[in-house]
């Protein structure tokens, strides 16, 4: 196997992923914005991860927009979210971000990141703001409301190099 890993991070979760990854394959390790330097010729798997963030997997659309580079190659994608893995979820992303046609042929996982307000743009933490100020004003929040305004009240750090043994079976296994 000669995996490659191109990475979009705005927040650092997800290259804190790509790089954990690196050193479990041995293999290159590109940030997003370095992604036209990549020869695919040389590589047999592809693993893309982008954050998860109002609904889209950042940078998947161009990874999707690549069928002649990614043709015969075996493509996974990890994306990066704030909430905890929930698989309803997780295949809503998916179902939002994969085009159809590479349904069939493409790995998907979540790996659960976390939250840096002081890594976000102004326009991430105003969203947030208003988040938790929406999640604040519910007179008679559910359980599950209760805990996201508990979790998004301030940075934290849900990122494990555990998280990526599924991640990595699949590659062992040679996707089977």
């Amino acid at each position: 196997m000669k995996p490659i890993i191109i990475y979009y991070s705005k927040t650092g979760f997800t290259r804190q992923y790509a790089q954990w990854l690196q050193e479990a394959l041995g293999c290159p390790c590109v940030p997003y914005q370095k992604r036209r330097t990549v020869s695919f010729p040389q590589f047999d798997t592809v693993l893309f991860g982008g954050r998860l963030h109002a609904g889209r997997i950042q940078g998947a659309k161009w990874l999707f927009n690549q069928p002649c580079k990614l043709k015969d190659k075996r493509v996974v994608l990890f994306f990066t979210g704030a909430m905890p893995p929930d698989p309803t979820a997780a295949e809503k992303a998916i179902q939002q971000n994969i085009p159809p046609e590479w349904r069939d042929t493409v790995q998907a996982f979540y790996l659960w990141g976390g939250l840096r307000y002081e890594a976000m743009g102004p326009v991430d933490r105003f969203m947030m703001w208003g988040f938790r100020r929406m999640l604040a004003a519910k007179k008679d929040p559910a359980p599950e409301e209760r805990e996201a305004a508990r979790m998004v009240a301030q940075s934290y750090d849900k990122a494990s190099r555990e998280q990526l043994g599924p991640l990595l079976a699949y590659l062992q296994t040679g996707g089977q």
